[in-house]
C-alpha cells in the first residue's frame, strides 16, 4: 500500500478527535443530538484548523443511523458509504478550481433529487470565497429557500470576501488557531505509533512553525521523520528541516544588538549565510525573539504561558530584556516587520536582512517624538542603574576639595576671564528688521510650512512690542486666517522673544486698500534692496524724491 501522509492518517474521524475547537464541536453536537439541523453552515478560520474535517464528520453524523452523542458510528450503511465516497448523498466542490456560475448550476441541478442512503444530502463547498459574483447569485436563492433535507456546509479562510447576502443566510462558526501544546500532544501520539522518540524542543519548534495549523504541523513532522536516524527526532534535525536558527545564536545576536556591535552583527549574519540559512527564515525568527523581549517587559510575571516557552527560557528573556528600553524594542520590531514584508520582493535578501538589522542596531536620531522618547528612556535606564550603584555602595560620591584663599593675582585673572567670556557672548539684536530676519531663520528649522507663509507677506515693523506682517488682499481668506491662528501666533511670538531676549508678540494685518498701497510697498522693497547692496551708512534717501 502506498505511503499516506501523516496529516491524512491523523485526520479526525469523530468530533471527539477534533483538537482545539471545543466551542464549535459542542454546538454542532448539540444540534445533531436534538435534531435541529440548519440548512446552511459557514466554517471560517485559517488553514489546517479542522474546517473540512468537521464538515466531513458532520455529513456522516447527520446521516448516521446509530449516532453516539452526536458522533457518527462509522459502521452503519450511510457512514460506510460516505467514508468510501461511493454515494451521491455527499458532494464536495473545490471553489478554487470550480468557481464559475456553470459549476454552481450543475451542483444545484442535483439538489432536487432525494438522498439515496441517508436522510440528508450534504453539499460541502471548500474555499467558497473564490466563487465568482455570478456563482454567488446563483447560489443565493437556493440558500434562502433550500429543498427539504438538503444541507450546505461552506468553508473559507477569508470570510470578508463573502457577500453579506450569503452571510445572512448561514450559521457562521469561527475556528481559532490551535494552541502549540495541543499540537505537540497530537504529534507525540503520532510519533508513538511510529516508535520514534522526540526531544521536547524539537516538537516545540515544529509547533511554533505551524502557527496554529495542525495540518502544517504534520507536514513538517513528516519531513522531520524522514530525516530521523535510530528512531530519535532531535532538535538539530528539526532545526535543519526548518532552516531555523539555534536559540543560543539568537540570544547571542540579541546581545550584539543591545550594545550596537555592528561589526559583530555583520560577522554573525555571514556565519548564518555560510551555514545555508535563509535570510527570510532568520528574520522571522529574530522578529519572534524581539517580540518575546517585548512581552516579558510588558508582563511582570507568567510570560511563559503567553509565549509558549519554558520557565527557564522566560528567565533568559527577562535577563536580556533589561539591556533594552521598551521604546527601542518597539522601533526594532517596526524595522524588522517592515523588512520582512519588503524582503519578499527583494533581489538580494541578504542585503535586505543586513540593512534591517543595522537599522535596528543603530541609535535613533532625529527630532521626532519617537526618537526623543527613545533617547529619554535610554538616559532614564542609565540613570536608574547609576543610582542603584550609588545606593548599594558600588560607587562613592567624590567629595569636593577645599581650596585655599584665592590669591589677588588669581582673582584678577578670574575676573578677566569672566569679562572675556561676556565680550565673546553675542548680544541679542535690537534692530527690528534684524530680529525679524533671525526669527525667520529659527522658524525655518522647526516650522518650514509656517516659514513659507511668512516669506510671502511684507514685514511692516513693530509697535509696542507687537511685530506685524501685512497680508495681501487677495490672500486674506487663507494666509491671514492661518497666521492669526492662536497656535501659530504663539509659535512666532516665542521665536521673536527668543531672538530678542525679551517678550514680544505677533499679529498679521490686512492690506486694507486691496491695491492702493502697492506704490508704498514697492518703495519699501526698493529701499530694502539698496540698503542690502550699498549699506545703510552709505545710503541717503531724499524723502521728497521717489525711488
Amino acid at each position: 500500500m502506498a505511503y499516506q501522509a501523516l496529516y491524512r492518517q491523523w485526520r479526525p474521524m469523530t468530533f471527539a478527535e477534533v483538537v482545539g475547537q471545543e466551542a464549535v464541536v459542542k454546538t454542532l453536537k448539540r444540534q445533531i443530538e436534538t435534531g435541529r439541523i440548519a440548512h446552511a453552515y459557514l466554517l471560517c478560520g485559517c488553514r489546517g484548523t479542522g474546517k473540512t474535517s468537521i464538515a466531513k464528520i458532520m455529513s456522516r453524523a447527520i446521516n448516521c443511523q446509530n449516532p453516539n452523542h452526536g458522533d457518527p458510528c462509522g459502521v452503519c450503511e450511510p457512514c460506510r458509504a460516505i467514508l468510501a465516497e461511493n454515494t451521491l448523498d455527499v458532494l464536495e466542490l473545490d471553489a478554487a478550481s470550480n468557481n464559475s456560475v456553470d459549476n454552481v448550476r450543475d451542483l444545484l441541478e442535483q439538489v432536487r433529487y432525494p438522498a439515496q442512503v441517508g436522510r440528508y444530502k450534504v453539499y460541502i463547498i471548500d474555499e467558497v470565497h473564490m466563487l465568482s459574483s455570478a456563482a454567488f447569485n446563483a447560489l443565493l436563492k437556493t440558500l434562502e429557500e433550500p429543498p427539504q433535507n438538503v444541507v450546505f456546509i461552506l468553508a473559507t479562510t477569508e470570510p470578508q470576501k463573502i457577500p453579506a447576502t450569503i452571510l445572512s443566510r448561514v450559521q457562521r462558526y469561527d475556528f481559532g488557531r490551535i494552541p502549540a501544546p495541543l499540537i505537540e500532544e497530537r504529534m507525540t501520539l503520532a510519533l508513538q505509533k511510529l516508535n520514534i522518540i522526540a526531544e521536547p524542543e524539537a516538537l516545540q519548534m515544529v509547533a511554533r512553525a505551524a502557527e496554529g495549523a495542525m495540518r502544517d504541523a504534520f507536514s513538517i513532522l513528516d519531513m522531520c521523520v524522514s530525516s530521523t536516524a535510530d528512531g530519535a527526532l532531535t532538535a538539530a534535525i528539526a532545526r535543519e528541516v526548518l532552516g531555523a536558527s539555534d536559540r543560543d545564536f539568537l540570544f547571542a545576536f540579541g546581545e550584539k544588538l543591545a550594545v550596537s556591535d555592528m561589526a559583530g552583527i555583520m560577522h554573525a549574519i555571514d556565519t548564518l549565510m555560510r551555514a545555508g540559512r535563509e535570510p527570510q527564515v532568520f528574520l522571522k525568527e529574530l522578529t519572534r525573539h524581539v517580540r518575546a523581549l517585548l512581552a516579558v517587559k510588558a508582563l511582570p510575571e507568567n510570560a511563559a504561558a503567553l509565549l509558549e516557552i519554558t520557565d527557564e527560557d522566560e528567565k533568559r528573556y527577562r535577563k536580556q530584556a533589561d539591556s533594552f528600553t521598551s521604546e527601542r524594542l518597539l522601533r526594532m520590531m517596526d524595522e524588522l516587520m517592515r523588512a520582512e514584508s519588503e524582503m519578499r520582493y527583494a533581489s538580494a535578501p541578504r542585503v535586505g536582512l543586513e540593512v534591517a538589522v543595522l537599522r535596528a542596531c543603530a541609535e535613533q536620531k532625529g527630532e521626532d517624538t519617537a526618537a526623543l522618547l527613545e533617547r529619554i528612556a535610554t538616559l532614564e535606564t542609565k540613570l536608574s542603574a547609576f543610582i542603584g550603584q550609588v545606593g548599594s555602595g558600588q560607587l562613592q560620591p567624590v567629595q569636593p576639595q577645599q581650596k585655599a584663599d584665592t590669591k589677588p593675582q588669581e582673582k584678577v585673572n578670574a575676573q578677566a576671564t569672566v569679562a572675556d567670556k561676556a565680550k565673546s557672548t553675542p548680544l541679542p539684536p535690537t534692530d527690528e528688521q534684524a530680529i525679524w530676519e533671525e526669527m525667520l531663520k529659527l522658524i525655518a528649522k522647526t516650522e518650514p510650512p509656517l516659514l513659507g507663509l511668512l516669506k510671502k507677506e511684507r514685514f511692516v515693523g513693530s509697535q509696542d512690542g507687537v511685530f506685524r506682517v501685512q497680508v495681501a488682499f487677495e490672500r486674506k481668506d487663507f494666509t491671514l486666517l492661518q497666521l492669526n491662528k492662536p497656535a501659530r501666533r504663539d509659535v512666532i511670538a516665542r521665536a521673536l522673544s527668543e531672538v530678542a531676549g525679551k517678550p514680544l508678540a505677533f499679529e498679521a494685518v490686512l492690506d486694507g486698500d486691496g491695491g492702493a498701497g502697492k506704490e508704498d510697498k514697492l518703495r519699501e522693497e526698493n529701499l530694502r534692496t539698496l540698503t542690502s547692496t550699498v549699506g545703510r551708512d552709505l545710503l541717503h534717501v531724499d524723502e521728497n524724491d521717489k525711488l
